[in-house]
């Protein structure tokens, strides 16, 4: 019924997951675990290769360090991927993305339907997201996605383009949008993630390379409303600098500044502002 695809960071998933797996997805599934414990594939490459091994039409990409609270997850899985206009399915997005790199989150408004954890910082409650319907979103974040093996005979992980563990999921569901599916997240099912992103000077070189490879269609939205809000585009703007600033970035920076430009004008002098402050006020953690 499902193939769930794992890149790992060891031989294997840890078996309290196999057991949380297997107790709560309710249906017929296969696990394909992709040993990347020798750092040999980039989360692009592994996730293709996943594809390769699998014997089921439906596609679970899934983190490591998740835990499943929904009981029959994978029969709503299945009524969800029903529809053969929706093309991908998880748990967290946003309604469209700028010119400006940054990750989905910035996109604001955006939506969540999960339990955040937080394994680095063990004394910070975790915090749960709820909606009450589905919501068709333009990009969704990679910890947990669904697809369809029609869908990835049109789409794949652009292993030539990128390298790595970032930007994987927002290059996908820009394939997904482009090649006319739809993107959700859903309402029935909730998984707890134990961690959050990095903007690491990874991180920033491969979402440049994320915005230059879509710049000819951005800005991109499924809702036209939600298309220029420049405020947050201003903030988005803030934040990267800030990553740069953090990981001492100057290689791409100057690319960035054009972008910016171009999607928020003399906001952008209003976006140093707001850097700086940043700077006064928190500095370098």
């Amino acid at each position: 019924m499902i193939s769930l695809i794992i890149c790992s960071k060891y031989p294997d998933i840890n078996d309290k997951l196999k057991v949380n797996i297997k107790e709560t997805i309710g249906v017929e599934y296969e696990l394909i675990v992709i040993d990347n414990s020798n750092n040999q594939y980039s989360i692009f490459e592994a996730y293709n290769e996943g594809i390769a091994r699998a014997k089921y039409d439906l596609y679970c990409f899934m983190h490591e360090d998740i835990w499943y609270h929904s009981q029959a997850w994978g029969d709503k899985v299945i009524k969800h991927l029903s529809d053969k206009e929706t093309g991908l399915i998880g748990l967290a997005g946003s309604f469209y993305l700028s010119q400006i790199p940054s990750p989905w989150f910035k996109a604001k408004p955006f939506i969540k339907n999960l339990i955040q954890s937080y394994n680095k910082e063990p004394d910070k409650p975790p915090r749960r997201h709820t909606v009450e319907k589905d919501y068709q979103v333009l990009c969704l974040d990679g910890f947990w996605l669904c697809s369809r093996k029609d869908v990835f005979e049109k789409v794949s992980f652009d292993s030539k383009l990128f390298n790595g563990f970032h930007c994987y999921d927002l290059d996908i569901c820009l394939q997904v949008h482009q090649a006319e599916f739809k993107s959700y997240v859903v309402s029935d099912i909730i998984i707890e993630h134990f961690s959050t992103g990095s903007m690491n000077k990874q991180w920033i070189d491969e979402t440049i390379k994320l915005f230059d490879k879509w710049e000819s269609i951005m800005p991109i939205s499924v809702h036209p409303d939600v298309k220029k809000r420049k405020l947050n585009n201003t903030k988005a703007f803030r934040d990267i600098l800030y990553a740069m600033y953090l990981n001492d970035y100057q290689e791409n920076k100057k690319p960035v500044i054009k972008k910016a430009w171009k999607a928020i004008h003399f906001n952008i002098l209003t976006a140093y502002v707001l850097f700086w402050f940043k700077i006064l006020t928190k500095g370098k953690k």
